[in-house]
């Protein structure tokens, strides 16, 4: 049985590990493109905190998409310096390293002459109020230089569009405060975007935050972003969890997780488990955790295993535990 067993785990673990990334569509980003990308949007950041001397006419495109709405480059200065004018105590900064990467590795139509550039910022109307928040922007070069053509948050863009609402979960992880979590990704390697034609890319892991700054985000191996959800009601504790589907470069195999807060720190609450996307096609977070009405603080859990006759993946339902930190 133990042979059988880890014949099982290893012929998952190939499928997942040893998927070399397959060549995509990858528009080339030169070190010269990083450096002025990056230059940009730290000298954003320097407006955002009103340091003295920065000028704010040459960061945005002529059209920008500001949080949802289109408008001209004109509009969301001003929009800028009337919130600045307001807020005066408003501070922000950027938190982890600036990722710059293709609008969309996985839809080579998509690929156009935009870039995208994920971080962290941490920001707040008052040094107390300060939050975490997963920065998005879409950047594109013209005659004079790279320029934003969008600016937002996945936040905003999960509260704005469903069909996005899997970037953040919002609950109470701790099972008191309210708070939103996310994924972002890195290659170990250079520390920045993964990109699929890059060494370390096979290697690509997340981080998962909270908008708390007390929490600190949690390494994910062999992990790209992917869905995050909120899993409510598991075992009547008020404490709400996060259920993450990583994506990966190729194969149908995932790995799904749960996590929730306790002592001040993400906390794995079961070991995680397998799906399959292509067997489980339209499965959401939710439906692979069920309470055990029978057993409480027991878990009944969707899982798949590959199945010993056939070689075929297969459906299989367990009961676990929710760990707890004593």
């Amino acid at each position: 049985m133990v042979f059988t067993n880890s014949i099982k785990f290893w012929s998952i673990c190939l499928l997942l590990l040893c998927s070399i990334p397959t060549a995509f569509a990858q528009r080339t980003i030169t070190p010269a493109d990083e450096q002025q990308i990056s230059a940009l949007i730290y000298r954003w950041n320097a407006v955002l905190n009103a340091e003295k001397g920065v000028q704010s006419d040459s960061l945005y495109a002529d059209k920008v998409k500001w949080y949802g709405e289109e408008m001209t480059s004109q509009t969301v200065i001003s929009n800028i310096h009337d919130f600045l004018n307001k807020n005066k105590q408003y501070d922000q900064s950027i938190v982890d390293k600036i990722k710059i990467q293709i609008y969309d590795r996985f839809d080579i139509d998509k690929n156009t002459d935009i870039l995208r550039v994920n971080f962290v910022k941490q920001a707040g109307l008052t040094s107390d109020k300060q939050q975490y928040y997963p920065a998005e922007f879409l950047v594109k070069k013209g005659a004079n230089g790279w320029r934003i053509v969008s600016e937002t948050d996945n936040i905003t863009q999960a509260n704005q569009n469903k069909d996005l609402a899997y970037l953040v979960a919002k609950g109470k992880f701790d099972g008191k405060n309210s708070s939103y979590a996310w994924m972002t990704e890195e290659n170990p390697l250079t520390g920045g975007a993964c990109l699929g034609d890059e060494d370390g890319s096979y290697a690509c892991q997340c981080n998962l935050w909270n908008s708390n700054l007390k929490i600190q985000p949690v390494k994910i191996r062999q992990c790209l972003v992917g869905a995050v959800e909120t899993i409510k009601d598991l075992d009547g504790s008020g404490r709400d969890r996060v259920a993450l589907i990583p994506d990966w470069w190729s194969s149908a195999w995932r790995v799904v997780y749960l996590y929730d807060i306790q002592q001040g720190q993400w906390i794995k609450t079961m070991p995680s488990f397998s799906m399959h996307i292509s067997l489980q096609e339209g499965t959401t977070a939710d439906a692979l955790f069920q309470p055990d009405a029978q057993h409480p603080g027991m878990v009944k859990v969707t899982d798949v295993d590959i199945d010993e006759n056939s070689g075929l993946p297969e459906l299989k339902v367990e009961t676990r535990k929710l760990w707890e930190l004593k």
